[in-house]
């Protein structure tokens, strides 16, 4: 009888489609587990989120599946993840975020500023350490820490990070991310004290809370054959033609700096790929199809579909963070993440000091950045069980400007810091 070691030598599910059923059988099992009553305090505290990045990461580190494959790329990053922008971005109810009111729209600016600093700070600091193109990874991690993992990948794949880096930060990122995350579960025990400390008036936030849940619940209806063929239909559309055009204007752009002048100056094809171009189109004509009645088709549910896709994306993001490829200079890495999250907790803390605003604020725009859509509602709910809703609109300001800023400025910053040309 062979003998049977870990790690591996061949992954046991290697081809596309055997990969995919494995880790859509995983991504059932986790969220099936979640489900169960006596494992819902667990959960609550340790999201499933959590265990799509890890549970990969560590069957990839085993040797059970690979850490590369054409999977993540070609289908998961060139189809499943247009789609699930487009399926999460034209559900947005724009108009609640306006109803925010001032004081959370400026705390969610604010940590988005703390993550631009500190990326370019953190960078700066351990820069000598890293590979000379590790930019590309630090902007690729800044999209995940502005909006949610969505971004993480839109960056990646525009700036053509380094696959074997990225494993490693997303390992940073969960470490990271999932620990700060448990620091603001544990301080809603503490929000009426620093509230009081603060003089922040919290009430604004609970009848926000209270009218989105009524108006959710009032709208949703039993989904239909003709609302998952207009789901599937209007995501791959959109993000076909926006993938089609992303490519064309990012070869105009190239050939406009080839020829030299102001484009040969601004250099845009250094952080905007094809399809980095195609992910801003995406954004941009997600959020004008929102403000239309396509929206209501959240109303049977396809943000929950959208969510299938963050879900399976994360998988394929966990599977290639192979542990075996983490070495002790690596760990210059998580200084990194370290510094990073220093400096946005900073502006954090002197924006509920100057704002006079309400913990629950700080500590939702803070995970809203870090986590997004996934993360953002555990964090709202953990200091009041019906503000889940505030943390999800949150998280969605968080995944509209993530994109955009990831590339446009923290790669920019972090380019010319690393005296990229």
């Amino acid at each position: 009888m062979p003998h049977l070691s870990l790690p591996l030598e061949a992954p046991l599910f290697e081809s596309p489609p055997a990969l995919l059923a494995f880790l859509a059988t995983l991504l059932a099992l986790i969220l099936g587990l979640a489900r169960l009553p006596r494992l819902q305090r667990f959960f609550h505290y340790c999201p499933p989120l959590i265990w799509t990045y890890f549970v990969p990461m560590i069957c990839s580190s085993l040797g059970l599946i690979p850490s590369r494959s054409e999977l993540y790329t070609t289908f998961v990053g060139e189809v499943i993840l247009p789609m699930t922008i487009v399926l999460l971005l034209v559900p947005t109810d724009t108009r609640s975020v306006a109803r925010l009111g001032p004081k959370a729209v400026a705390m969610m600016l604010v940590g988005t500023l703390g993550i631009v600093v500190g990326a370019a700070a953190a960078y700066a600091v351990v820069r000598p350490l890293l590979a000379p193109d590790a930019w590309r990874g630090v902007a690729a991690l800044s999209g995940s820490w502005i909006g949610g993992s969505p971004n993480m990948a839109a960056v990646a794949q525009s700036l053509g990070a380094d696959p074997t880096l990225f494993g490693k930060l997303v390992v940073v990122d969960t470490v990271c991310a999932y620990t700060w995350l448990g620091v603001l579960v544990a301080l809603s025990g503490y929000q009426d004290r620093v509230d009081r400390r603060l003089g922040a008036d919290n009430r604004i936030v609970g009848d926000l809370a209270r009218r989105l849940s009524a108006e959710h619940a009032r709208r949703a209806r039993p989904v239909t054959l003709f609302d998952l063929a207009l789901m599937v239909a209007l995501a791959l559309a959109v993000s076909r033609l926006c993938v089609w055009a992303g490519e064309h204007i990012g070869g105009w752009v190239s050939a406009r700096e080839a020829v030299g002048g102001v484009w040969e100056t601004i250099r845009l094809s250094q952080v905007l790929s094809g399809f980095g171009w195609a992910v801003l189109l995406l954004t941009g004509v997600s959020i004008a199809l929102s403000l239309t009645p396509l929206r209501r088709m959240d109303d049977a549910g396809a943000t929950q579909l959208g969510n299938l896709g963050l879900y399976l994306l994360l998988t394929t993001f966990g599977a290639r963070a192979d542990l075996r490829a983490i070495r002790a200079e690596d760990g210059w890495l998580f200084v990194l993440g370290l510094i990073w999250i220093a400096v946005h907790v900073a502006f954090l803390l002197a924006g509920l000091r100057v704002l006079r605003a309400p913990l629950f604020l700080g500590a939702t725009a803070s995970m809203a950045n870090i986590g997004g859509t996934a993360s953002a509602p555990v964090v709202a709910a953990a200091f009041h069980r019906s503000l889940a809703p505030v943390g999800l609109v949150m998280a969605i300001m968080g995944s509209v400007i993530g994109t955009p800023v990831a590339l446009l400025v923290v790669a920019k910053l972090c380019a010319w810091i690393a005296g990229a040309r």
